[in-house]
């Protein structure tokens, strides 16, 4: 394997996620699965994750968080994972997908705010 593109293994919670899917476009769902089906069999390969900020711009916070842009490299849509530790080895869990960015004038949630609200309740 490449360097860079060991993979981090990642688990889903099917119930956030199919609510993630339902609310999505139909290009947005196919990107979701697609990258579902993959992350499950191989992992999320480290060079696709980019860390997000702890304390983004727009008041969303996001500690030990990672992101995807799917399609990669940098497509419209994301995926929002938190690190943590299970028997003494790291893991992704999903916390949220959807659009990375709305218009300005749009009232929809980013990726990220989905992913603030459910980390922060």
């Amino acid at each position: 394997m490449a360097k860079g593109r060991t993979p981090s293994p990642a688990v889903f919670d099917d119930a956030l996620f199919d609510f993630d899917v339902e609310r999505a476009s139909d290009a947005g769902a196919d990107a979701a699965r697609a990258a579902r089906r993959r992350f499950e069999g191989e992992g999320i390969p480290r060079d696709e994750l980019r860390l997000c900020e702890a304390e983004g711009a727009e008041g969303n916070e996001l500690p030990h968080c990672l992101k995807v842009y799917l399609p990669p490299p940098a497509g419209r849509f994301g995926m929002v994972f938190q690190v943590e530790i299970v028997a003494g080895l790291g893991q992704l869990r999903y916390i949220a997908f959807g659009v990375r960015h709305h218009p300005r004038e749009s009232n929809a949630e980013s990726v990220y705010e989905v992913a603030h609200r459910r980390l922060r309740g």
